[in-house]
């Protein structure tokens, strides 16, 4: 089997995390491209994936149940996502369209003006405009009410209820969106392919050191091309100030059962930032950053830290630098205010929002509206934003401010990409970029959705 092959691959292909959906004779089989290629295609083939209802059924079984249980009060009665469709004729259809475009534009003018105020540090205006922007925004309504929704905090209970449904089912979601969405899937398979072909053929034992590990969707893939290649592999999960979400444990165990049904050494580690040292082998510094399935996001400046040591192991020992960036992430220089900042924001996740809906049918709306709700409202407030602007201005630098060489992506790695996402077939695009093509970027509709860069 070709490397970049068994990359493709799903990292969780059913409701056991590492449970393969394939037999392993298949995985071994030398008709795996095949089996590869179909998977790409029913990545955008919808209407053949049976198990996509499994996504939004908690959400669906008992209609009357969950009317029974929604909030009531007027603020939220005309809009919660569980609201039956009504039949229209086309003139009633027409006129629809022409207030939707009307409401969008109205959001868009609002949230402009609130962007001017903030960068004017009006704070009083500011809030004026909030509350306006508050009473038009809608869960079920158009792309910019509701990214307008989970801009601003909130004293109704409409998100929260949202959000407390939804996580219910969190791993049939996690799962879910991960497989029919290409985001994390781009930029694993970009950084594991930039990983694995940096390897030197006479190195025994590899470190990867992943910033934020989270669930490990990453590595399953590379645990099998090291199980394939006879080598030791370990995995070092750096242990951050504020994470307390306890998940290291359970992704260690299912990382190490996972290995063990290869026969793969594994040894899986949590470690502070300091407590990293060079063990003589080649080592993988991975980070990945702000990608929608985590549904978190980290400080710049912890990525800059981690980015800081990396340099200084990798200047006694082989290695490689893996950066995935799912957030806006435009250098502030090319951001001179707050309000273009703000507007750079909003067409990145207002573009993340129209990819979503493109990729999912409307009969599942209430499935990606919960995908939306646990994965991509995380990394939407203007709180949050504006911390951001802050924090840029005072440290405005990059990985180019490193010292850093850039390693360039592969014409194999870039080929596979454009198949996974149907270039020229969907409105996504990969775009190579970097002074040595050593960055590539899932594009939608020309807007730069993920980026994933490769360093040496």
């Amino acid at each position: 089997m070709m490397q970049s092959e068994l990359l493709i691959q799903p990292s969780w292909p059913n409701q056991s995390y590492f449970h393969s959906v394939l037999d392993q004779d298949v995985l071994n089989h030398e008709h795996s491209s095949l089996i590869s290629s179909l998977y790409m295609n029913e990545f955008l083939d919808y209407d053949h994936m049976e198990g996509l209802d499994d996504v939004c059924s908690w959400l669906c079984d008992d209609d009357q149940k969950m009317e029974s249980e929604i909030p009531t009060d007027k603020s939220t009665e005309n809009s919660y996502i569980w609201s039956p469709t009504i039949s229209m004729t086309s003139s009633e259809s027409h006129d629809s369209e022409a207030m939707e475009m009307e409401s969008e534009t109205g959001i868009q003018n609002l949230l402009t003006a609130y962007a001017e105020a903030i960068g004017l540090q009006q704070r009083d205006l500011a809030e004026v405009i909030q509350k306006c922007i508050s009473e038009k925004v809608n869960p079920n309504g158009q792309t910019l009410e509701r990214l307008a929704l989970n801009l601003f905090p909130c004293s109704e209970n409409e998100k929260e209820y949202l959000k407390q449904e939804s996580i219910r089912n969190f791993k049939t979601a996690f799962r879910g969106f991960y497989e029919i969405f290409p985001y994390g899937r781009f930029a694993h398979f970009t950084a594991n392919s930039a990983i694995l072909e940096a390897v030197p053929n006479h190195v025994d034992s590899v470190q990867i050191v992943d910033f934020d590990m989270g669930e490990g969707s990453q590595w399953p893939v590379v645990i099998q091309v090291m199980a394939q290649r006879r080598k030791s592999l370990t995995i070092t999960s750096v242990k951050l100030e504020d994470d307390n979400s306890g998940l290291f444990e359970e992704t260690k165990m299912h990382l190490l059962n996972y290995a063990g049904s290869f026969g793969l050494n594994l040894k899986v580690e949590e470690k502070e930032l300091g407590q990293i040292v060079n063990r003589n082998e080649f080592m993988a510094f991975n980070c990945m950053l702000g990608l929608p399935h985590m549904g978190r996001t980290r400080r710049r400046t912890q990525v800059m830290d981690f980015l800081k040591v990396a340099k200084q192991l990798l200047v006694k020992t082989q290695g490689i630098i893996t950066f995935g960036d799912g957030e806006y992430s435009e250098r502030m220089e090319n951001s001179p205010n707050y309000p273009s900042f703000f507007d750079g924001n909003l067409s990145h996740y207002k573009a993340l929002y129209e990819s979503m809906e493109w990729g999912f049918p409307s009969y599942l709306n209430e499935g990606r509206i919960a995908m939306e709700t646990l994965f991509i409202a995380p990394f939407i407030s203007s709180t949050s934003w504006l911390q951001k602007w802050k924090e840029g201005r005072e440290n405005m630098f990059s990985q180019n401010d490193l010292g850093l060489k850039g390693r360039k992506m592969s014409r194999e790695s870039w080929s596979e990409v454009r198949e996974l996402v149907k270039e020229g077939e969907s409105p996504y695009g990969i775009r190579v970029e970097g002074g040595n093509e050593n960055e590539m970027v899932l594009e939608w509709k020309g807007i730069p959705l993920v980026r994933v860069s490769a360093w040496m």
